[in-house]
């Protein structure tokens, strides 16, 4: 009897254990579905914005083939403002590392699960070391970009973004161009280096957007889903 009951109140104790271990995995996938998605909006906005760098590239690649006075000289000045973009993509980590850090993983029972959610956080440190890589070549854009630019007209355009040219109209750009714009002619020294960083910018992000972006956002939807399933949080 007395053996029965020893059996009896482990066996009790190791399901209140294994309940206390669901209850906080159920927690902890919450918070993790909507860090999840909120990395979703994080990345489909990057995704635009690094998709308008690609199409200004275009433009100044475009406008390059011709001689830079008047008006080309002005949209040249206009699109060259926004071509040291290196916005990094926010995420939501606190839960993932607080998981990680607490030694929560334990609680995930579920082996492919535990290591989606591993090898997730794995691409998105590969996502942010390539991001620095862009940060270090956009601050040498910025010594280019200074020897074309006049000052002035500079600040004329410092408080717009490159994700503002996604719902700016003609007509306002065209009212931001330089009224009485130089002939840039004079500047093809500093425009061939800058234009070069460009294209290096521009490649590596249409590969960010097809490859690794495209990766995590379809690994952070298969995670919300099978989170979802596993735990069913409310």
């Amino acid at each position: 009897m007395l053996f029965l009951a020893v059996t009896l109140g482990t066996f009790v104790e190791n399901q209140r254990e294994h309940y206390i271990e669901h209850q906080r995995a159920k927690e902890f996938s919450k918070s993790l579905i909507q860090d999840l998605q909120n990395d979703i909006t994080a990345l489909q906005a990057h995704k635009k914005s690094a998709s308008i760098y690609i199409s200004v590239a275009d433009s100044l690649l475009k406008l390059n083939q011709s001689r830079l006075e008047g008006l080309q000289a002005a949209k040249f000045s206009f699109y060259t403002r926004f071509m040291y973009w290196t916005v990094p993509i926010v995420w939501n980590r606190s839960t993932f590392e607080q998981i990680k850090n607490s030694g929560g993983l334990r609680y995930f029972k579920n082996d492919q699960l535990r290591d989606k959610l591993m090898k997730y956080d794995a691409v998105v440190n590969d996502i942010n070391s390539e991001a620095d890589n862009h940060k270090i070549r956009g601050n040498l854009l910025i010594n280019y970009i200074n020897e074309i630019l006049d000052p002035a007209y500079h600040q004329v355009l410092s408080k717009y973004f490159l994700i503002d040219l996604d719902t700016m109209s003609a007509t306002t750009m065209v009212s931001l161009y330089p009224p009485h714009p130089e002939s840039l002619e004079i500047k093809r020294s500093e425009i061939r280096p800058m234009l070069n960083m460009v294209v290096v910018q521009q490649r590596n992000l249409r590969k960010d957007i097809e490859t690794s972006w495209q990766q995590a956002e379809t690994m952070a939807n298969e995670l919300i889903g099978e989170f979802k399933l596993e735990f069913h949080p409310e």
